[in-house]
């Protein structure tokens, strides 16, 4: 319930990073075996009876391992449920600013680590997108553009459900895009470039960085390479996408969150399968690397 949104969110992520701490202790089944083996030679006196109560004692340390194991899947599934659809308890806003609303508990930093370590691989106490930082503290809009704090409090919140619905394996914005952005070819580069820039471009610079990095293959195309990466931008930018991928400015270019997190989870998708069409570009803007680390599970 959205009530408890808040409450439920937090002790989700106590029970997870208790039981991550659970999984991570050093394992003790070598210690265990060798100490099995030895009363097995039927060995006696207090030597015996130490090793028998050391034995039962890891023995009850690897149930509550291999126990906390398989909750710790149930729990991970529980926070994406949760998190599927986000709705954190808010106050009201000002100047660009969601506190949470005193009533209820604020989000915790345990609960922005879980989900980051789940979603991403990399535990960070906030979220940190180009127009938006989640936190602890409350929600931080970014009003650099002439979106008004509520839609960008929208939209982010939208992004971090659909990353985990994507994450469940539910029907979710960002495989839809994806599956439409793996048709365009030239278009997967071009927001790639963009991507790796982490910055505002023209076509002129990222036709610069494509046919540099993209060089073989441009050799093989060269009568209709540019034509095709002017014509990959422009679709970038066209109707019928859900959320942007690509913003334009002008005679300027830039990669939406959204768009990062589409190429991401599809550069991610196109190396697992193979692709050999298109050198891979790793490297994330820097606003987003330490959350958007790789998306491969």
């Amino acid at each position: 319930m959205v009530e408890k949104f808040n409450e439920k969110a937090n002790a989700l992520a106590r029970e997870y990073w208790r039981l991550k701490e659970i999984t991570a202790e050093e394992a003790s089944g070598n210690r265990l075996e060798e100490i099995e083996k030895l009363l097995a030679t039927g060995i006696g006196g207090k030597l015996r009876d130490k090793l028998e109560a050391e034995a039962k004692r890891l023995r009850k340390e690897e149930d509550e391992r291999s126990s906390a194991a398989m909750k710790l899947t149930e729990v991970e599934r529980e926070i994406l449920e949760l998190t599927a659809e986000l709705a954190p308890n808010l106050d009201l806003f000002e100047d660009g600013f969601f506190p949470y609303d005193s009533e209820h508990e604020p989000l915790s930093e345990d609960y922005f680590s879980a989900l980051t370590n789940i979603l991403f691989g990399v535990p960070s106490p906030s979220i940190q997108f180009r127009v938006a930082t989640l936190s602890e503290e409350g929600i931080k809009v970014d009003l650099a553009d002439e979106r008004s704090s509520l839609e960008v409090l929208r939209y982010v919140i939208t992004m971090i459900q659909e990353t985990a619905k994507q994450k469940l394996g539910m029907v979710n914005s960002i495989d839809k895009c994806c599956e439409r952005l793996r048709q365009n070819e030239y278009a997967f580069f071009a927001l790639g470039t963009l991507v790796k820039e982490g910055k505002r471009m023209g076509i002129e610079d990222i036709k610069e960085i494509a046919h540099r990095e993209d060089k073989e293959y441009k050799e093989l195309v060269k009568d209709v390479y540019d034509k095709e990466l002017v014509d990959g931008i422009a679709y970038l930018t066209s109707d019928g996408w859900e959320y942007k991928l690509v913003e334009r400015y002008e005679d300027d270019y830039e990669a939406t969150d959204f768009g990062e997190l589409v190429w991401r989870i599809c550069n991610a998708r196109v190396s697992e399968e193979g692709g050999k069409r298109r050198a891979n570009i790793s490297n994330s803007s820097p606003k987003l690397r330490k959350v958007l680390k790789i998306f491969k599970k």
